[in-house]
């Protein structure tokens, strides 16, 4: 038959396992102070308010932080898209963190008052930005709604093209709109 002890510790055993639990937890407190504070430094620099990750970080060149405003008017239409030739195009070009490794374009194309590419987490393509007078925009993301679930682009602001198209699967269906880009700035 088992018998259980009905005797405590020795009343400086239990009081030094307390000290030793309150010796941790204080050690830990302050590695914790130590990672925490270590996070408001950005480059070497004493940081507040937004989180900032650095360049070094992301292992890609800094954001662009100014989106580019792109216009650009419609020259030719198939499919069902609903946006005509002549219709404007007005939207604007970010840089975005996807996937917390790289930075891409986003766009969310508006033709005629109609989205033609983009929406809720869509709308992201590789891209380069050229720096100078025009802020050029080059870049390309071809597949389709039926391969990646949005459609598809090819804008070269300095050759002054831009194509949207989609396939079937798409919510326009199949579709390709072709526009002369106007400006860029």
């Amino acid at each position: 038959m088992l018998r259980l002890s009905t005797r405590m510790a020795p009343p400086d055993t239990a009081l030094n396992v307390r000290r030793g639990v309150l010796a941790l937890s204080a050690l830990l407190a302050i590695v914790g102070m130590y990672w925490i504070g270590g996070s408001f430094f950005v480059d070497g620099k004493l940081r507040f308010g937004n989180p900032v990750v650095p360049a070094s970080r992301q292992g890609v060149e800094a954001f662009d932080r100014e989106p580019r405003q792109v216009r650009a008017e419609v020259t030719r239409v198939t499919g069902s898209s609903g946006v005509r030739p002549g219709d404007k195009c007005d939207f604007l070009i970010e840089r975005r963190l996807r996937d917390n490794e790289a930075l891409w374009c986003n766009a969310q194309v508006v033709c005629g008052g109609r989205l033609i590419y983009g929406g809720p987490n869509a709308g992201f393509f590789p891209c380069r930005l050229e720096e100078g007078e025009r802020r050029d925009v080059i870049g390309s993301e071809p597949s389709p709604t039926g391969k990646d679930g949005d459609g598809a682009i090819h804008i070269n602001t300095a050759e002054g093209v831009m194509r949207v198209w989609d396939d079937a699967s798409g919510g326009f269906g199949e579709f390709l709109v072709e526009a002369e880009i106007l400006s860029v700035h």
